[in-house]
């Protein structure tokens, strides 16, 4: 009986015994874990917020980078077109002045052809003339055609313009002027001339005003003079102050050149 006892205790602490083998031991404390947890649970917080934080900035880099694009285009585009207006601007200058020449060189052809149809008439009227009225026609045809030197001269003066601007091309009408003072192109030069010392920066207004008047003086039927003294009439309204003037320049224009073009432009 006592040794029934003795195994059937045997067996029981054997039992026990390996029902607490089959426990797992947990060998970190109760705080160690509740540490772990929050630094995961941290970690996972600090994850999720740096997510959207990392999207802004992207996108932010993403847009930036656009604008930088559109930048560059929109200045090349402005490239483009600045050069696009400067060489329409060279060839309007171009064309003005070739359209200049032709008007001279046209107005130069119809004079002789006045004059002789002038001569002619008079020697209808006084017979006694005859002899002389051939030799006039030949002077005045002589006169009026230019040289090639003259016109080569003139046209170095416009390119000198065309090429290097107003401050450039004083100099070489300045030298035309000179040495053609008889040329058909004298009264343009002039104008020209004005019309440089117009556009230098600071403008030089009494050299303008000078040629201004040249023009409007000595040749009041060049195809510059009305032009001339409209600038003539800016020049003291504006810059002189001399209404006085102006409203002579003015009434001037409106008498001896009723249908020139800048009559419209009259305040």
């Amino acid at each position: 009986m006592m040794f029934k006892k003795q195994v059937l205790c045997a067996l029981t602490a054997l039992c026990t015994t390996s029902l607490f083998a089959a426990i797992p031991i947990e060998s970190r404390g109760l705080s160690q874990g509740a540490q772990s947890n929050n630094i995961s649970t941290q970690s996972a917080i600090a994850t999720g917020a740096d997510a959207p934080q990392t999207n802004t900035s992207w996108q932010l880099m993403q847009k930036n980078q656009q604008l930088e694009n559109d930048l560059r285009s929109l200045r090349g585009k402005i490239e483009e077109q600045e050069n696009e207006i400067e060489r329409l601007k060279s060839e309007l200058t171009n064309r003005y002045a070739d359209l200049d020449q032709r008007l001279e060189l046209l107005q130069q052809k119809i004079e002789p052809a006045e004059d002789t149809s002038a001569e002619d008439n008079q020697q209808d009227i006084s017979p006694s003339l005859s002899s002389n009225a051939p030799v006039a026609t030949n002077q005045a045809s002589t006169t009026q055609q230019p040289s090639e030197q003259e016109k080569a001269a003139y046209t170095i003066a416009l390119d000198a313009y065309k090429n290097g601007g107003a401050a450039k091309a004083i100099a070489p009408m300045q030298n035309f002027i000179k040495n053609n003072p008889n040329s058909v192109y004298i009264s343009n030069a002039h104008f020209w001339l004005a019309e440089f010392n117009l556009s230098i920066d600071p403008p030089n207004f009494n050299e303008a005003k000078k040629n201004y008047l040249i023009v409007v003086d000595r040749y009041p039927n060049s195809a510059k003079a009305s032009t001339a003294l409209y600038q003539l009439y800016n020049i003291s309204k504006d810059v002189e102050k001399n209404t006085t003037l102006a409203s002579q320049y003015k009434a001037k224009l409106l008498k001896n050149y009723p249908k020139a073009e800048e009559v419209k432009f009259l305040k």
